[in-house]
């Protein structure tokens, strides 16, 4: 109890106080609902759907040394990075996932994307085979499955789709203080970043209220809602200098 309460007082110290953390909610739109306004071009929505393996692997070997199966999975990179990893489908030559990444991919049409095909084995996993390309693969129509092959006779299907919208701000992280609430994380094709909101913006009022006559309750409700309503939010940057902002109705398209 006294390490947790030095803990707590060396923090003070350090940053003068302590102050609260919250996001602005984010609220799901059915894809009907969607149809008023028109999605990012490069921003989808992307499915791993299945696999299909050649009998055997390279070398004309087996694939599991008891006769079996491969037990496979899919990775999805973009520019080198790890987006997503399937889980392991066991003892099968064509393993079905038909799951959708969590958060919607932004493909930029340069961007590398790399889907990598793997066998699970008790002490590691053994490549099947991969796909590249730029962009989003050529036969990659909206709405409809693509097979990609791969080296060695195997080949994954994915599907993209629109991307999945969310009501809401996009302010993914703010510090509530008595008088203003600071702005840590803004997500990117979201009302606050399209209207240049940026870590370090201090929210000083919300329509004609100042933050420091609302309660913390008050002020985290009013900004969740101000996309919605068109509140217009008085705002002091870092340089201290105050400016009005506003935010339009459009999506919040996460991505990842």
């Amino acid at each position: 109890m006294w390490a947790r309460w030095m803990t707590v007082m060396v923090l003070v110290l350090a940053t003068g106080c302590v102050y609260p953390r919250r996001g602005t909610s984010l609220t799901p739109v059915r894809r009907e609902g969607a149809g008023m306004i028109a999605a990012p071009s490069d921003i989808w929505q992307l499915t791993i759907v299945d696999a299909e393996i050649a009998p055997r692997k390279r070398g004309d070997l087996p694939w599991d040394e008891g006769g079996g199966g491969p037990d496979a999975f899919v990775r999805v990179y973009r520019d080198e990075q790890l987006l997503f990893e399937t889980a392991v489908v066991s003892d099968s030559h064509t393993p079905s996932w038909d799951i959708a990444l969590p958060h919607n991919v932004h493909v930029a049409p340069g961007a590398s994307l790399r889907f990598e095909l793997w066998d699970q084995d008790t002490v590691g996993a053994d490549p099947v085979g991969q796909y590249r390309t730029r962009g989003l693969p050529p036969n990659a129509l909206p709405d409809a499955d693509a097979r990609l092959m791969l080296e060695g006779g195997s080949y994954v299907t994915i599907r993209v789709s629109a991307p999945r919208p969310h009501r809401g701000v996009g302010i993914e992280q703010y510090e509530v203080r008595p008088d203003a609430l600071v702005v840590l994380r803004v997500a990117s094709h979201s009302p606050a970043s399209r209207a240049n909101l940026a870590p370090g913006d201090a929210i000083l009022a919300i329509g004609d209220r100042r933050v420091s006559a609302m309660s913390e309750a008050e002020a985290a409700s009013a900004l969740s809602m101000a996309s919605q309503r068109e509140t217009p939010l008085t705002v002091r940057g870092p340089n201290g200098q105050e400016r009005t902002v506003d935010l339009d109705r459009d999506f919040v398209w996460q991505t990842m």
